[in-house]
């Protein structure tokens, strides 16, 4: 989904500058071109990839939120369905998840700033991908931290209960 996010957000990027060199018309929004009946020949496969990559990318969202909570109800409880099949997935698994500690937790999706720190000192980070959730990016300035290490322990429990719980006896 983040790889299709990507191809997306660079296609349609550039789908709106090629459009606007080939057409001489200042940069439009990608909507407005794509309602515009006259494209150039060369552009009418650029706008059915770029229509596909959207596609993609509703498809795999909907599966996501159907089947992620049935995977990991508590996780995606806390974090939502996307946030939760981020991190898992950035563990490596469920399992490698429920065996970390909330300290590492909170650092998953900071790895290049946390190497950063150790190399030259700079600022360790405070949150990796957990600065996507709500709580976290709602909290002022220098409780981002804050929020970010209660909800990596909130995270740590809720995944030892995932993966630990009843129906996996």
């Amino acid at each position: 989904l983040d790889e299709a996010h990507s191809n997306f957000n660079l296609t349609s990027e550039r789908f709106t500058t090629w459009y606007s060199h080939l057409t001489g018309n200042p940069r439009t929004r990608l909507d407005e071109i794509f309602d515009n009946e006259k494209l150039p020949s060369q552009m009418l496969i650029l706008k059915s990839h770029i229509e596909n990559t959207k596609k993609l990318i509703k498809e795999l969202s909907f599966y996501l939120d159907e089947k992620s909570p049935l995977i990991f109800p508590n996780l995606a409880n806390i974090l939502g369905s996307q946030l939760s099949v981020r991190i898992v997935a950035l563990a490596g698994n469920l399992s490698k998840l429920a065996r970390m500690p909330a300290s590492t937790i909170q650092l998953l999706g900071a790895e290049k700033a946390l190497f950063r720190h150790m190399a030259d000192g700079s600022p360790p980070p405070k949150h990796g991908v957990l600065y996507q959730h709500p709580t976290v990016k709602r909290s002022p300035g220098k409780g981002k931290g804050r929020a970010s290490r209660k909800l990596a322990a909130k995270v740590a429990i809720a995944s030892k209960i995932d993966f630990f719980g009843e129906k996996n006896e």
